[in-house]
């Protein structure tokens, strides 16, 4: 059974995100529900999820520290507009999501009210989630019409990216002031202290990493060296309660600055795509069974908000700009961001309302990464930049 899931779900939905323009992660999440303890007890290879913890916290932070490395100081003056975007919609949809999921949780409607403290940490993390994006569509329009001379494409790479990198940073902060579990006996932080260990962290094992590679140019040595570095960083970001995705956001940006940080993105993004599925086959693995009716109202209140809030925050952004207004078509897309932050969510903490949570940000996923191709590609019909679909649908 398994390995005619993994048959489907790497060759026939392969196919079919090829022939009609969708993306999907969800038969990978699948997988991960029948590989977990969940659904199938008695067989299954995650027997013991604790101890797997610090595994899935390395599949986070691999992540983090792709996205990080994304970001080039010397670049800041070229994404400018997409900055302005990324921002517009960070505060809008983020802080709508998070409003929004605080009164839910609070409001004892379909499920009962959440402690204080818990309803505001989750209404924030949904809020993080909502507002991470994914470049997902824009790759694959990319790889579709490979000849096409877009303006719009790179700039939404761009605002996706640097939504990421927002939203990440605010969860790296949300689980220093939240912080939970004891990692010293008896030694007791403030949330300003968690988040020096947060950045501190990051920064030192980049300055580290630079220090031991020195000029070495071998791309065998850096490889290992930088894995090396990462497992240490997810380990030590696991073992403090800290997010291990933005402790390696923040090595990764550190080492994007550096003169190896060519070389290592070049690297590190051949294997983005098998991390990616790792990290869906990880979150199915940790999914939890929820209540079905405020899962439904959280999910459906989730995107329909989500869109409000893009709707809102791109226009909003856009004021006084030459550009469209309509831009959100092309920003509704979430991926790995969105997921790394629900499954170092579910690894720190526990209970019926994080479950929830968790369950939603992966519905959301998978739902937002279904639509998001064809809405960017109805944006760029309508912009004049494609046209290669009316020519294909006028054959037909």
């Amino acid at each position: 059974m398994l390995g005619s899931a993994y048959l489907l779900a790497h060759f026939v939905v392969g196919r079919l995100q090829k022939r009609f323009l969708f993306l999907s992660g969800l038969e990978y999440v699948a997988l991960g529900i029948f590989l977990g303890p969940t659904l199938v007890p008695q067989v299954h290879p995650f027997s013991n999820l604790t101890a797997l913890g610090p595994v899935f916290a390395f599949a986070a932070g691999w992540v983090g520290l792709l996205y990080g490395l994304q970001l080039q100081l010397t670049s800041l003056e070229r994404i400018s507009r997409p900055f302005r975007l990324a921002v517009g919609d960070v505060i809008v949809t983020g802080g709508l999501i998070t409003a929004a999921a605080q009164w839910f949780l609070q409001s004892g409607l379909v499920l009962p009210p959440a402690p204080p403290d818990q309803a505001w940490l989750s209404a924030l993390v949904l809020g993080c989630a909502a507002a991470a994006g994914s470049s997902s569509a824009v790759d694959l329009l990319t790889k579709r019409y490979a000849h096409i001379d877009s303006h719009l494409l790179p700039m939404l790479r761009d605002a996706a990216h640097i939504s990421d990198l927002l939203a990440i940073s605010i969860f790296g902060v949300l689980l220093a002031v939240f912080h939970v579990g004891d990692t010293v006996h008896g030694v007791s932080s403030s949330p300003s202290d968690w988040i020096l260990w947060t950045v501190g962290l990051g920064v030192a094992l980049g300055v580290l990493f630079v220090l031991f590679i020195g000029n070495d140019e071998g791309e065998n040595n850096v490889f290992l060296a930088m894995v090396g570095i990462l497992l240490f960083a997810s380990g030590a970001a696991f073992f403090l309660h800290i997010s291990a995705l933005t402790v390696n956001l923040i090595l990764g940006v550190v080492l994007a600055q550096t003169r190896q940080g060519a070389k290592i993105r070049h690297q590190l993004t051949r294997t983005e795509r098998p991390v990616s599925l790792i990290l869906l086959v990880f979150a199915g693995a940790l999914w939890e069974p929820v209540p079905l009716i405020p899962a439904v109202v959280l999910v459906l209140g989730f995107l329909g908000l989500r869109l409000i809030g893009k709707v809102t925050g791109v226009y909003i952004a856009m004021v006084n700009t030459p550009l469209r207004g309509d831009l959100f078509r092309g920003l509704m897309a979430q991926g790995n961001a969105a997921v790394a932050i629900a499954l170092s969510f579910q690894l720190v903490y526990d209970g019926p309302t994080v479950d929830l949570v968790y369950t939603t940000i992966l519905a959301a996923v998978a739902v937002n990464e279904l639509i998001s191709p064809r809405l960017l590609r109805g944006l760029l019909v309508d912009s004049g930049e494609l046209r290669q679909d009316l020519a294909w649908s006028s054959r037909q």
